[in-house]
C-alpha cells in the first residue's frame, strides 16, 4: 500500500469514531400526563349497592361474560376473518418495512463496479494491414468498490428512526382499536338481531290474539249480538299490528347482513344458523369497569395517539439537525491496470478516502422554517392525544349513565307490561260478562303489545349499553399488566 493510500486510511480511522459520538439534538419525548377524575360514576341506583367489579382479565373477553355460546362464536369468527383486520395487519407490515429502510441509513452504502476502456488515436497507417485501426491506443482496466458513508454526528438519522419505531407502534394500535370496535360491532349487531327477533315474535303473538278474539266477534255478529262496528274495529287494530312485521323483517335481514359482512361472509351466509329467534344475552352481576386511569393502558386509540405524539416529537429532532454540520466520508477500494497481465500485479490496488463537511450558510432560514412547520405537527399531536382521552372519559361516563337509565327504564317498563297485561284479562272478562264495550279489550290489547315491545327493546339496550361501555373502556384485548 502507498503512502496516500496508508495517509487516507489512517485518516478514517480518526474519522471513524465521531459516528459512534454523536448527540442528538432537539426535544426528548416524555410522556404526558393528563389529569383524570378518581373514580367512575356508579352504575347503580342510590341505595342498591355497588355491583362487584370483575378483573381485567374479564375486559379482554368481556363478551364471555355474557354466558351466550353463539355470540362468543361469532365474535371469534369476526376475528379470525374479519377485512378490515386483515387491512390493519398490512399498515403493521408497512410500517415495519419503513422502520427497517430507516435503520439501514445508518450503513456505509457500497456498491461494487468494473469497468474496461480503450483508447486509441492518431491517423491510419498505410502499411497496416487493417487501414481502420488507429496506429497507437491503450487500455484501462478498473474494478471495486464505492462506498459512501453519512455520519450521523447530531442524530438526524436516530431521531428519523425514533420516529419509524413510534409509527410502528402506532399501527400495532391501530390493529388493537380494530379488535375493539370489531368485538363490539359484533356483539352489538347479534344483541340487535336477538331483540328484533323477539320483538317480532311478540307482534305475531299478539296478533294471534287479536284475530282469535275477531273470530269470536264475527260469531257474534253472525248471531246478531253485536253490530258490525266492533268487527270493524277489531280489523283495523288487526291490520295495524300485522303492517309492523314487514318493518322488522327488513331491520332482521340487515342486521343479519352486517353480521355476516363483519364475519368475512358473503351476506345471506348467516341466515341458516341464526333465523331462529333467541333469548337477548343478559348482562352478568360482575361488570369490569376498574378505575378512571386504567383507560390509558387498555384504549388503542389513546395509545396510538400517543404514539404518533412521539414519532412528530422525534421528527422535530430531525428537523433540527439539520442547522448543524453534515460529515460524510467517501471512498474506493479496487484494482486499476493498462494491461490483464498488471491487473493482479502489486501495483494495482487503489484506496481512496474523501472526507466532506458540509455546513449550512444561506439556507438556515429555510431550515428553521421546517423545523417551525414540525414543531406546529408536534403540538397539533399533543391536543389530539389530549382531545382523545378527554374523548375517552366522556364516552365512559356516557356509556354509565345510558346504562344505568336503561336499567331504570326497564324496570319502569316492566311494571307497565305487567299492569297492561293485568288490564287486558280484565277487560276480556268484562267485556265476555256484558260490562263493558269491546273497545275496552281493543285498547288494552294495544297497550299491552306497547309495553312488551318497549319492555324487550330496553333489555337489549341494556345489553348494548354495557357493550358500549366495555368499547369505552378499551375492552377486547389483553392490555398489558392484564
Amino acid at each position: 500500500m502507498n503512502r496516500f493510500c496508508k495517509s487516507t486510511f489512517a485518516a478514517a480511522l480518526v474519522l471513524l469514531p465521531l459516528g459512534a459520538g454523536c448527540r442528538a439534538v432537539g426535544p426528548d419525548y416524555a410522556p404526558v400526563r393528563v389529569g383524570l377524575p378518581q373514580a367512575w360514576p356508579s352504575m347503580e341506583p342510590p341505595g342498591a349497592g355497588e355491583r362487584p367489579s370483575a378483573g381485567p382479565e374479564a375486559l379482554a373477553r368481556w363478551w364471555t361474560t355474557l354466558e351466550d355460546p353463539v355470540l362468543t362464536s361469532l365474535v371469534e369468527r369476526a376475528v379470525s376473518s374479519n377485512r378490515d383486520l386483515g387491512v390493519a395487519l398490512t399498515r403493521i407490515r408497512q410500517s415495519r418495512a419503513a422502520l427497517g429502510v430507516s435503520r439501514t441509513q445508518l450503513d456505509p452504502s457500497v456498491t461494487g463496479s468494473a469497468m474496461y476502456r480503450r483508447s486509441q488515436s492518431g491517423a491510419p497507417d498505410a502499411d497496416d494491414p487493417d487501414p481502420a485501426l488507429f496506429s497507437t491506443g491503450s487500455d484501462y482496466y478498473d474494478a471495486g468498490f464505492d462506498a459512501s458513508w453519512e455520519i450521523d454526528l447530531f442524530g438526524k438519522k436516530h431521531r428519523s428512526i425514533e420516529a419509524a419505531i413510534a409509527e410502528l407502534e402506532a399501527s400495532e394500535e391501530g390493529y388493537r382499536s380494530v379488535l375493539v370496535s370489531l368485538a363490539a360491532e359484533t356483539a352489538g349487531s347479534y344483541v340487535r338481531l336477538r331483540t328484533l327477533q323477539q320483538q317480532l315474535e311478540i307482534v305475531r303473538r299478539n296478533l294471534g290474539l287479536q284475530e282469535d278474539a275477531l273470530s269470536v266477534l264475527e260469531d257474534k255478529r253472525a248471531a246478531g249480538l253485536i253490530g258490525s262496528l266492533q268487527v270493524q274495529q277489531s280489523r283495523y287494530t288487526i291490520e295495524n299490528t300485522r303492517a309492523r312485521i314487514p318493518g322488522y323483517g327488513a331491520s332482521i335481514e340487515e342486521t343479519l347482513n352486517t353480521l355476516a359482512i363483519l364475519l368475512g361472509a358473503l351476506p345471506g351466509e348467516l341466515h341458516g344458523e341464526l333465523s331462529e329467534p333467541g333469548d337477548v344475552p343478559v348482562p352478568g352481576v360482575e361488570i369490569a369497569a376498574g378505575i378512571p386511569a386504567d383507560i390509558l393502558r387498555r384504549r388503542p386509540d389513546i395509545r396510538s395517539a400517543e404514539r404518533r405524539l412521539a414519532a412528530e416529537t422525534a421528527r422535530v429532532g430531525a428537523a433540527t439537525a439539520d442547522l448543524y454540520p453534515a460529515l460524510s466520508l467517501g471512498g474506493f477500494l479496487g484494482m486499476t491496470a493498462a494491461s490483464t497481465e498488471a491487473f493482479f500485479s502489486d501495483n494495482s490496488p487503489t484506496l481512496s478516502i474523501a472526507p466532506f463537511i458540509s455546513v449550512p450558510l444561506f439556507n438556515r432560514d429555510r431550515i428553521r422554517g421546517q423545523i417551525e412547520i414540525q414543531s406546529a405537527v408536534q403540538e397539533r399531536a399533543l391536543i389530539e392525544y389530549e382531545n382523545t382521552v378527554f374523548d375517552a372519559v366522556k364516552e365512559v361516563r356516557d356509556a354509565i349513565a345510558a346504562y344505568g337509565e336503561e336499567q331504570k327504564r326497564y324496570r319502569i317498563l316492566s311494571r307497565g307490561a305487567s299492569a297492561a297485561r293485568e288490564a287486558l284479562a280484565t277487560a276480556d272478562e268484562r267485556y265476555r260478562s256484558g260490562l263493558v264495550d269491546f273497545l275496552d279489550v281493543l285498547d288494552a290489547q294495544r297497550a299491552l303489545l306497547a309495553f312488551e315491545e318497549s319492555r324487550i327493546g330496553s333489555r337489549g339496550a341494556i345489553t348494548e349499553g354495557l357493550i358500549r361501555l366495555y368499547k369505552a373502556l378499551g375492552g377486547g384485548w389483553p392490555a398489558p399488566g392484564s
